[in-house]
């Protein structure tokens, strides 16, 4: 059996949900070893290929192996604990083994409790890995976690080469256990960047979810690859983009022509820049109410003849830089329910049975509390009904977990008004 640990996400909530709905598409069978907010440590019997596992993850930023496993007091230190550990032979045989020259390496602890005290572990830690591959001969660059946090970010893990020419070493620790484990992923953030940013249209009106969101997103589907997706409300193209990079097909409409316009130039755009063989997309300028009609127009193309999985960023309503008032958020929430049920009505005629819609409703944020989209009975009672992202069952074993009373959770960002409530309807 090995042990890895998954590293999660700012909205850890999604991250973890994302996890479970992947082993199970994946048919990984997996033993949850321990969890925090920070990250999920699981056993499993299968061969995992972490290279590709860490491009399929939206939420997951590190992927780290975990070689050994120590008891320990709620009063104990990491450094305590671990003070006869890392001798040289144990570093080289298992930590630097593509070490050459200059030994170059990272220390970060991981919470596994809120409650463990932490403070300044990484460079006491880092101090005394350092001083006795000294002792030993060797020559040491230390890279530690700046203004007092416990962990490297994934783009000092990178900049400083650790994965290539040393280690991030990762501490994750609790009251009464501590891992350690050794960095064998992390995101690769600067593609992320690469497919929100240099993409020739980017238009906040026409919607601008992350690349990392819609892939979530996309994961929550639970489909095979090769499926065909559907983004009924696609602006500039963002979920088309991560569904055939993840390996599937897609289907994009849009009411707005230069939505679709947008769309079509960053496609191509990602099409030449990751050389993506035409076909694997189609485009056309559609009201969401009557997208079945594109649908059976498009039957007689093998690739689209059958739409396996909706996801959408949808339509949020207006976007505002002040709070609205109560009135504007009744008004705007009656309109997507207007809106939406037209939407669900028409998502029947091509959905088969148990097909899933993962799409965002608008959250309306105030400092920490949100008004939520009130006509969800609206839309199940059409013929749908709502999938928890994480079951019930193993969410009350979760405290820390961000769910809301409907099992969805939220996505939003600091000083936002309009956050985005992910929710996951199922066609019954």
């Amino acid at each position: 059996m090995k042990q890895y640990a998954f590293i999660l996400g700012r909205v850890y909530t999604l991250s973890l949900a994302e996890l479970f709905f992947y082993f199970q598409r994946k048919q990984i069978e997996v033993n949850v070893v321990d969890l925090s907010f920070e990250v999920l440590i699981i056993q499993t019997e299968k061969f995992l290929d972490i290279e590709q596992i860490q491009k399929d993850l939206g939420g997951t930023v590190k992927i780290l192996k975990v070689i050994d496993e120590f008891k320990k007091r709620e009063q104990d230190s990491v450094n305590f604990v671990l003070r006869h550990y890392f001798k040289p032979g144990r570093l080289k045989k298992d930590y630097l083994t593509k070490s050459k020259g200059k030994i170059q390496f990272g220390v970060s602890v991981y919470l596994l409790d809120s409650e463990v005290q932490a403070f300044g572990e990484p460079k006491r830690l880092g101090m005394m890995i350092k001083r006795g591959l000294q002792d030993a001969g060797a020559s040491i660059r230390l890279v530690l976690p700046k203004f007092n946090s416990l962990t490297l970010a994934s783009v000092v893990v990178n900049k400083n080469n650790l994965l290539q020419k040393g280690a991030e070493i990762c501490v994750l620790v609790g009251q009464t256990k501590l891992y350690v484990a050794k960095t064998i992923s992390i995101q690769d953030f600067e593609d992320y960047g690469r497919r929100d940013y240099q993409r020739p249209i980017r238009d906040e009106k026409q919607g601008m979810i992350p690349p990392k969101v819609a892939q979530m997103m996309i994961n929550f589907a639970s489909q095979k690859r090769g499926a065909t997706i559907l983004d009924p409300m696609c602006g500039i193209g963002t979920v088309v983009q991560e569904s055939v990079l993840l390996g599937y097909r897609a289907l994009g409409t849009d009411i707005n022509h230069l939505a679709i316009s947008g769309s079509d130039k960053n496609l191509e755009w990602f099409r030449n820049r990751y050389k993506v063989p035409k076909g694997k997309y189609h485009l056309e300028t559609s009201d969401v109410k009557e997208v079945s009609k594109i649908v059976e127009n498009l039957k007689n193309i093998k690739a689209f003849d059958q739409i396996n999985a909706v996801v959408t960023e949808g339509y949020l309503g207006p976007m505002y830089s002040d709070f609205p008032t109560q009135e504007e958020i009744t008004q705007n929430f009656a309109e997507l329910k207007t809106l939406y049920t037209k939407a669900f009505q028409d998502f029947l005629k091509f959905l088969p049975e148990g097909a899933s819609i993962v799409m965002c409703l608008p959250a309306y944020k105030k400092r920490d509390n949100y008004t939520y989209f009130p006509h969800i009975d609206e839309l199940t009672k059409i013929g749908y009904s709502i999938k928890d992202l994480i079951s019930r069952d193993l969410a009350l074993n979760i405290p820390f977990l961000k769910l809301t009373d409907r099992g969805t959770a939220v996505y939003d960002r600091k000083d936002q008004i309009v956050a985005r409530e992910i929710i996951i309807f199922q066609k019954n």
